[in-house]
């Protein structure tokens, strides 16, 4: 499905990063209509006034984590039973704790849209009669990491340092990237 959008984006003529951006994020508002989303401005202001009340999952590889994510978050496997396995783990050392929001995040949006959808069923099933599957929401954020790093909001790396880098995925992704935020990636 992917490789049908880059090739239909390709053949569109479009060259403007921030024009391919909000191509790709149609895109996968598209395909995901019922999954909320949380805008960057929005979740930066929520990580400033309640970070408490947060829990950031980052689906992307282990590579893509290391060289850039956003401040606190937890890096998710994007198997869905080993997804769900982290998620319930989570749930369960957290009890008492007050609900949090959870927000879903990869590339461009794709991955952490069915991440969230996913554990939107999970909640809707198995967690409706406790506080955190009633009181809180799980959210994608929209247009991810290449929205996040356009905007320059913060980004940390492997070793929680500040960077303004973000890894794309690949070279095909990269292009809805500045080149001046595009980390070294693999053709």
């Amino acid at each position: 499905m992917a490789d049908q959008f880059l090739k239909d984006l390709e053949a569109s003529g479009v060259k403007e990063p921030s024009e391919k951006r909000s191509l790709a994020i149609k895109w996968v508002e598209g395909i995901f209509p019922g999954v909320e989303l949380v805008t960057t401005e929005t979740l930066q202001q929520w990580m400033e006034t309640r970070p408490e009340e947060l829990l950031l999952l980052d689906t992307r590889t282990p590579a893509e984590f290391d060289v850039s994510h956003l401040p606190g978050a937890l890096l998710v496997p994007s198997d869905a039973n080993a997804l769900l396995g982290v998620f319930k783990a989570w749930s369960l050392q957290e009890p008492g704790s007050a609900p949090r929001d959870v927000v879903c995040y990869c590339t461009v949006g794709y991955r952490s849209s069915r991440a969230a959808q996913l554990l939107n069923s999970f909640l809707a099933q198995e967690l409706a009669d406790r506080d955190f599957g009633t009181s809180s929401k799980i959210y994608n954020l929209r247009g991810g990491l290449v929205m996040w790093g356009s905007e320059r909001r913060p980004m940390v790396d492997q070793q929680e340092k500040p960077t303004s880098v973000v890894h794309p995925y690949n070279s095909v992704w990269a292009k809805l990237l500045e080149p001046e935020i595009q980390a070294a990636v693999d053709a």
